[in-house]
């Protein structure tokens, strides 16, 4: 947080609050836990045992008009939590548990959940004020204790600040930037409210990731290690010794601590050339996730001279009745397509393209239930991640809101994650990366090679000059 360069101000906290969860009005729900949400807990519950839990938290930081209005924004907040079922549920286990009980899932009804807010100071150095709400998040938003999440403001005369903090197993990325949106459009309203003005539903009505997440895993319980599905993934996973996918190059370090990882941020086209880009994608036949993913094979061919790119890849699971639902709803599939030296940029496109289809229809299926079926662990040490946000709503109006996302810090000793990110100013990648010497110079170079290859295709439709056959067409 220390790099999103906070303004000085008043910062109160907010918190959810509700009656113990001995009391009758927190009532017992059979809808259960969805896979990923059980995976999550079962392993935030052996880092506890250890003393070791990371945070698992997202964020959002966004402005909202002028000075607060405490009471306006604590109605704002009520309402959210009143439209999102999955903010008033909790998931433990059940007491006297064994190895392998199912969590219990209670819930609480709409209007159940009361905001109170406290004065945490008056702050004058931005940096002290990041490391504050840094520990107050890691401190107090965690999968195991009901509520998940937390907010904060910072009031200046000008505008006021607004920083959230869900832990995963309430939220995804698609959520955490709805959730901008959906706070400031019911802060915005309930003004309107309170200065006597008659105002229509702000937000549309939204379906609960409760029902999806019981939903989605009485079909995946339905499944057999004999399903073509798994066998798809056995294959993939035989493919290469039993593992998934690696970052092309060696980046982890064994004799190196788990320090925090690094990260970093870089604009890889504007959006002019994104655009352009788009269309090049779209006539090679393909679009521009494919196109960005054979220029990242491109990167990786050049550099390790592999014939094939492989990686995880995560798709949204949303169907329509959970358009504006927030939830965890992410499934992981796996991707590998060949790359020889001589395969112009769209034969690159075309067989990524056909592989995301095949990979989208596997992550239908959770990675823990998958892992269950093969009867091993599965961990994914390079991801490759792909939002277009355009359709998101309020994506136009996140520069003039400064809306920001984050994320917890991580200490993972060799994960690599790259986050490519499309929105109407063009495509940026966000990633992260094992805190080692070797990762430090690679994943970097890895990011800026793409980037070039990127700008060669928008204003070419070719790879670089360098990279492509002599004669090559480019169809």
């Amino acid at each position: 947080m220390s790099s999103l360069g906070l303004s000085p101000g008043r910062l109160t906290v907010w918190r959810a609050c509700a009656p113990c969860m001995s009391e009758a009005i927190w009532a017992e729900d059979k809808r259960r836990a969805s896979h990923v949400q059980e995976a999550h807990i079962g392993y935030a519950l052996e880092a506890a045992d250890e003393a070791s839990q990371p945070p698992s938290w997202l964020g959002s930081v966004f402005n909202l008009p002028a000075e607060l209005d405490a009471n306006v924004f604590a109605t704002a907040l009520c309402e959210w939590t009143d439209r999102h079922e999955t903010l008033r549920s909790h998931l433990s286990l059940p007491p006297r548990s064994t190895p392998g009980s199912r969590l219990r899932r209670r819930t609480l009804p709409a209007g159940a959940v009361s905001i109170h807010h406290s004065a945490a100071g008056d702050f004058s150095d931005g940096q002290q004020l990041a490391r504050y709400l840094e520990e107050l998040f890691d401190a107090e938003v965690g999968p195991l204790e009901w509520p998940a999440y937390i907010c904060a403001t910072i009031s200046r005369p000008e505008a006021t600040t607004v920083c959230l903090a869900a832990d995963h197993i309430l939220m995804d990325g698609f959520s955490i930037l709805a959730t901008a949106h959906e706070i400031r459009t019911l802060y915005v309203e309930a003004l309107r409210v309170r200065d006597g003005k008659t105002v229509p539903a702000p937000l549309p009505p939204t379906s609960s990731y409760l029902d999806f997440a019981e939903a989605e895993r009485t079909a995946a319980d339905t499944l057999t290690p004999e399903d073509e599905s798994i066998a798809h993934w056995r294959q993939f996973l035989a493919e290469a010794g039993g593992r998934l996918p690696e970052f092309p190059v060696s980046v982890s370090d064994m004799r190196s601590s788990s320090a925090a990882q690094p990260s970093g941020y870089t604009e890889l086209l504007d959006a002019s050339a994104a655009r352009v880009f788009d269309t090049v994608c779209r006539k090679a036949g393909g679009d521009s996730f494919s196109g960005l993913l054979a220029c990242l094979a491109k990167v990786g061919h050049e550099i390790t001279g592999s014939g094939e790119f492989r990686t995880m890849v995560p798709f949204h699971t949303r169907t329509a009745p959970f358009r504006s639902s927030i939830g965890w709803y992410v499934g992981m599939g796996p991707l590998a397509f060949p790359l020889d030296a001589t395969d112009s940029f769209c034969e690159a496109v075309r067989r990524a393209a056909s592989n995301l289809e095949w990979s989208k229809n596997l992550a239908r299926i959770p990675i823990p239930r998958v892992a269950d079926l093969l009867g091993q662990p599965l961990r994914d040490p390079f991801m490759v991640s792909y939002m277009d946000l355009r359709r998101t709503p309020g994506a136009r109006d996140w520069n003039s809101w400064h809306v920001v996302t984050l994320r917890s810090r991580s200490t993972d000793p060799d994960e690599v994650c790259l986050w490519f990110v499309r929105t109407f100013d063009g495509l940026v990648a966000n990633y992260r990366h094992p805190a080692t010497g070797p990762a430090g110079i690679a994943v970097p170079d890895y990011v800026a090679r793409t980037k070039h290859i990127l700008a060669s295709v928008a204003s070419t439709a070719c790879w670089p000059a360098a990279s492509h056959r002599a004669g090559d067409p480019c169809q």
